[in-house]
């Protein structure tokens, strides 16, 4: 499978950063842009956290539930509320005309900058987040086109957006009370597969690679680490109201890897 640049940056930033000092750096939580992100280690401790980020980047999204004439958090959103995220809600109610009948075009919230960059902090310290490490290129990185910096210097480099928009919430891994439908979609197209629940997650163990990963219209297969093995996850066929921020690099980019090293006696 072909790496994407967002991935081949993760894996050649951890590369540069075991190189540069005397530390382990791990890439953890595998290649997804939501969980995934860099340990460092000394004496087999965790030291602090890094998040790696390519370029122009999501830094994160809330989904939101439109009841009436109002916004509110949805337990589906991949970061947890905080004090900001009530901030941008009200915001968005107190403008609520605007958004209401967005279908699927991106709509730019005019919103308080200091508010953008105030959530993006709490979730990463939440996080246990310290540090960022980005570039604008993907290969071949150098000490001249790395940012490595605090999370709360982001300001200084990255400017910040938010936009607005509907899609589906993202498909979720198959409930117990589903299998039983699956496996009869997957007997129409191939019987011969295992099926295996691990922290209450589904595993499909194919003889070999599927060529499709959608299983009926209801179910799709989701790449693990582990050729010829997927989850197994339920398509979501609803759209809700969305909210993403987005990171854009600055052309100033600078190393801090000499404040890291001492504040980490490394």
């Amino acid at each position: 499978m072909t790496l994407q640049k967002w991935e081949i940056f993760q894996d050649e930033a951890t590369v540069f950063l075991n190189n540069y000092c005397n530390a382990n750096f791990k890439m953890e939580g595998g290649y997804d842009a939501t969980t995934s992100h860099i340990t460092a280690r000394k004496a087999n401790k965790v030291i602090t956290t890094i998040e790696a980020k390519f370029a122009s980047t999501q830094a994160g999204q809330i989904v939101l539930i439109a009841d009436g004439n109002k916004f509110s958090f949805c337990d589906k959103s991949k970061n947890d509320s905080n004090s900001y995220t009530q901030e941008i809600i009200k915001y968005l109610n107190k403008n609520y005309s605007s958004f209401a009948g967005v279908k699927t075009a991106s709509i730019h919230v005019d919103i308080d900058e200091s508010t953008l960059y105030n959530w993006v902090k709490t979730i990463y310290n939440d996080k246990d987040v310290e540090w960022i490490i980005s570039s604008k290129k993907f290969n071949n990185l150098s000490l001249d086109d790395l940012l490595f910096v605090p999370i709360n210097e982001i300001e200084n480099y990255f400017d910040i957006s938010l936009v607005f928009r509907r899609k589906k919430t993202g498909n979720t891994h198959i409930p117990g009370k589903d299998i039983t439908h699956f496996k009869e979609e997957m007997d129409l197209l191939n019987e011969d597969y295992i099926i295996k629940k691990t922290n209450n997650k589904y595993l499909l163990t194919m003889n070999k690679r599927v060529s499709n990963f959608n299983i009926g219209e209801r179910y799709l297969l989701s790449i693990t680490n582990v050729d010829c093995q997927y989850y197994i996850k339920k398509k979501d066929i609803n759209t809700n109201p969305n909210i993403m921020f987005q990171l854009n690099l600055k052309d100033k980019v600078e190393f801090k890897g000499e404040d890291f090293k001492e504040k980490y006696n490394l």
